[in-house]
């Protein structure tokens, strides 16, 4: 594990510290004109979100011009362009060039928040094993509220899944994308988003490895016959079945990763793989 001080920690998350303002050291450095041309910049942006929130609009919705932005919200032309641009980085909108164009309500895809973790799990000189195990923390509980929460197009996805995985044997690349969608299934069939982005992130890093994880035909057989009773426990409604089945599979999954790929649990994340 990383050696940090309590301290590193803090500042490098932005925690609240002596001056409430996220971080001990003081809120700006000099001046700080830039630092407050930033935050409004954040200000900004995060009431053009709250304006696509409140009128529900959709992808590929235009966003009003930018000069009817500025007098809107009252600031420069340069501190608009900061504001779309931070939300374009996010994918919440796209700029259209040339006449005509403008903002567009874009979709934030989990790829984004694929990209902040790396960025923020490279400077903390996170390996893999800190994915793996985090999977292991969250994977039975998951599992657990699928059985609760999981709808009918939910319960069709998973079983949609399992028959493709049963024709994927063999085929190793295919068999690992099918693999990981039906971990993304059941998260998301967990009825709480929170899971869902964050298990589809978490899969999306450990994908940008480029490590192949060469299961044998045994293995796989193994793992569909595990998924059929997972799935049948989730479709029975019993969450503690569904937990227990999640925790043994995980269990030996993840120690079969540690035997037979060491390198990728050794591996450092780098955001670069993911952007």
């Amino acid at each position: 594990m990383t050696d940090r001080s309590e301290a590193d920690i803090e500042n490098f998350t932005g925690f609240p510290g002596k001056d409430g303002n996220g971080g001990s050291h003081g809120g700006s450095h000099g001046g700080g004109g830039h630092g407050r041309g930033t935050k409004m910049a954040i200000r900004v942006a995060q009431g053009i979100v709250r304006e696509i929130a409140d009128k529900h609009l959709l992808p590929g919705a235009k966003l009003p011009p930018e000069h009817e932005m500025v007098e809107r919200y009252g600031v420069a032309r340069a501190t608009l362009r900061e504001a779309l641009r931070f939300l374009e980085l996010q994918g919440v909108l796209s700029i259209k060039p040339g006449p005509g164009g403008g903002p567009v309500v874009g979709e934030p895809h989990t790829r984004n928040l694929a990209s902040t973790l790396a960025l923020l799990l490279q400077f903390l000189d996170t390996p893999f094993r800190s994915l793996i195990e985090l999977r292991q923390v969250i994977s039975p509980g998951m599992a657990a509220m699928a059985a609760h929460n999981a709808r009918h197009d939910d319960l069709e996805r998973l079983k949609e899944c399992i028959a493709k995985l049963r024709n994927c044997i063999g085929d190793i690349e295919a068999y690992q994308d099918e693999n990981r969608k039906f971990h993304d299934l059941i998260a998301w069939a967990s009825g709480n988003p929170a899971i869902g982005l964050l298990v589809s992130s978490l899969h999306m890093m450990t994908n940008s490895s480029g490590i192949i994880l060469n299961y044998s035909e045994r293995e796989q057989r193994y793992q569909i016959e595990t998924y059929e009773s997972l799935y049948q426990a989730i479709v029975s409604r019993d969450a503690e079945r569904a937990r227990k089945e999640m925790e043994a599979f995980i269990g030996r999954s993840d120690a079969y990763l540690e035997k037979r790929h060491p390198e990728l649990m050794r591996k450092r994340i780098v955001w670069e793989d993911i952007s």
